[in-house]
């Protein structure tokens, strides 16, 4: 995990909470009073290190190492030029699986609120923060393991970010950013296309559960007063 990342944020808030129809900030209050406005949306590619947020499953194959299909999602596509992270296997544009649309709006979000809500009713002494607090999906993909192998693992990535303006601050002020990765988890393609994605599913909700605990842990720096 990467807690102590500072970035300067030039983006409007109508530009952060229109990505991709995710939810805009609505209001998360405690009993005592004290609130926090709060939005789980796409991160955007300026946060991102300058590549797209995965919507959906996306899906890498060895195939895809050869194909055009491996700059799209990185730097060369967004007028950043070629860096070396645009032959990362994992930047490859890959296939996406729209049966498989990403779920941290619709499993973290709600739990994340619920912690938030949680740790307002312990410490927010009434108080009401102005800034908005962003949940961001970063990325989610499955990603060959080993480009020389016949048949070979594929590895189930998540990230999710959080990040918030200090109380006082405008769109030109820094932010405050806390990313939560858990290590990936290695299986055969068969087994993670086995059932519909079951097994994508199930892990992915490990590693969500598993950044909840991130996210409750990094609240005091976020909701800095």
């Amino acid at each position: 995990m990467k807690n102590n990342l500072l970035i300067t944020g030039v983006l409007s808030l109508a530009f952060l909470t229109g990505c991709a129809g995710n939810l805009h900030p609505h209001t998360v209050q405690a009993a005592n009073g004290s609130s926090v406005q709060v939005a789980t949306i796409f991160v955007p590619t300026e946060l991102n290190n300058n590549r797209y947020a995965d919507t959906a499953l996306r899906e890498v194959t060895p195939a895809h190492a050869g194909t055009g299909m491996g700059l799209a999602i990185a730097s060369a596509i967004l007028g950043g030029g070629i860096s070396t992270n645009s032959f990362d296997k994992n930047n490859y544009k890959g296939t996406s699986i729209d049966s498989l649309p990403e779920p941290t709006s619709r499993y973290f979000g709600p739990k994340a609120e619920t912690k938030i809500q949680e740790w307002l009713a312990k410490n927010g002494n009434g108080n009401t923060w102005s800034q908005p607090l962003f949940i961001a999906a970063s990325e989610w993909s499955l990603v060959y393991t080993n480009l020389s192998a016949n048949d070979s693992n594929y590895d189930l990535t998540y990230r999710v970010k959080f990040y918030k303006r200090p109380e006082g601050g405008n769109m030109f002020s820094t932010y405050v950013v806390s990313e939560c990765a858990p290590a990936h988890v290695t299986a055969t393609l068969g087994d993670w296309q086995a059932n519909g994605y079951a097994k994508v599913t199930q892990e992915t909700e490990k590693m969500m559960d598993f950044c909840l605990l991130e996210l409750e842990s990094q609240l005091p720096r976020l909701l800095t007063k």
